[in-house]
């Protein structure tokens, strides 16, 4: 059963002029949530015209993203990551939200931007039209958008006098997965349990994907970032058959019950510290192809001789 392949490449679109750092900064977090629903219903606008189901807004994406847009204005940069260098799928993670999500970021720097509701909602819709003007191959924002997959979009907001940043957050909720510890060490033994969402899907396999445990970044090389991806080393686990082998000789891990419930027990495959990022493959029963429809983060340490 081979693992399809996957890669997120999501460019940054920026539109900017430079300011001086270290620029006082009022405070106008108090932003009318129907000015992210206005935006929502463009974007359903956008994916009915193109033949899409409409995503529904998720106000737990928005908090989350909310929370990487303040940081982002305040520390006067613009990326995907963020000061702790997480990527964003550690962040959604980390917030509580545990599916596979792609990320669109506008910036915009003003030295007066006028922060009236009507002002702020046509700067809005302006970043969004500039995600759907890309063109191949430089559109990843444009496909997150008219992405036949997202299931819920959040909107994240901050701005002041100085400028705004905005995120379109598409999450992919096919699966639900049982929330894992945040922070563990190489000693824990964690069992990763879930359950299919769709009843038109079935679970292809859970795949561990591994990385270095990330560390903290200057606002100078977060504004040299670009796209992200998960991580290209990953073990994938596959579906426990009783008896039988795969072409490989070796038995699947996951099992199944009646329910659709699913578990296996989380291995540290690469025996070192680091984030292991469960990712959770399904297809259409009436199909081959898989897609990731769920993600958890967990930040594993070396851990301590007789203890944690």
């Amino acid at each position: 059963m081979p693992m399809p392949s996957f890669r997120i490449l999501l460019p940054i679109l920026l539109l900017a002029t430079s300011i001086p750092a270290n620029v006082p900064r009022d405070d106008f977090s108090g932003v009318s949530r129907e000015l992210k629903l206005r935006l929502v219903e463009e974007i359903n606008h956008d994916r009915r015209a193109g033949g899409l189901r409409p995503v529904e807004f998720s106000d737990e994406l928005s908090m989350a993203a909310d929370a990487h847009c303040r940081e982002m204005l305040t520390e006067n940069y613009t990326s995907h990551w963020n000061r702790a260098g997480w990527k964003p799928y550690m962040r959604y993670s980390a917030a509580g939200v545990r599916d596979f999500t792609e990320e669109n970021i506008f910036s915009l720097w003003r030295t007066n931007l006028d922060t009236s509701e009507a002002s702020l909602g046509k700067e809005m819709l302006g970043g969004h039209r500039g995600f759907l003007a890309e063109r191949p191959p430089y559109d990843g924002h444009r496909r997150s958008i008219l992405s036949p997959r997202p299931t819920h979009v959040g909107i994240g907001l901050a701005f002041d006098a100085q400028g705004m940043r905005l995120i379109e957050v598409f999450s992919a909720r096919y699966a639900q997965l049982e929330p894992l510890p945040q922070r563990v060490t190489l000693r824990d033994t964690l069992s990763v349990t879930g359950r299919v969402a769709d009843r038109n899907l079935r679970l292809f396999g859970v795949a561990i994907y591994y990385e270095p445990l990330p560390r903290p970044m200057a606002s100078l090389d977060l504004r040299r970032t670009h796209s992200y991806s998960l991580p290209e080393e990953h073990q994938m686990e596959r579906l426990w058959h009783g008896e039988a082998q795969y072409i490989d000789g070796s038995q699947g891990s996951i099992l199944v019950n009646d329910t659709g419930k699913f578990s296996l027990g989380l291995r540290f495959w690469k025996k070192l510290p680091g984030v292991y990022t469960i990712g959770v493959w399904v297809s259409e029963k009436s199909g081959r192809d898989a897609f990731l429809g769920a993600l958890e983060s967990v930040f594993v340490e070396e851990g301590k001789k007789g203890g944690r």
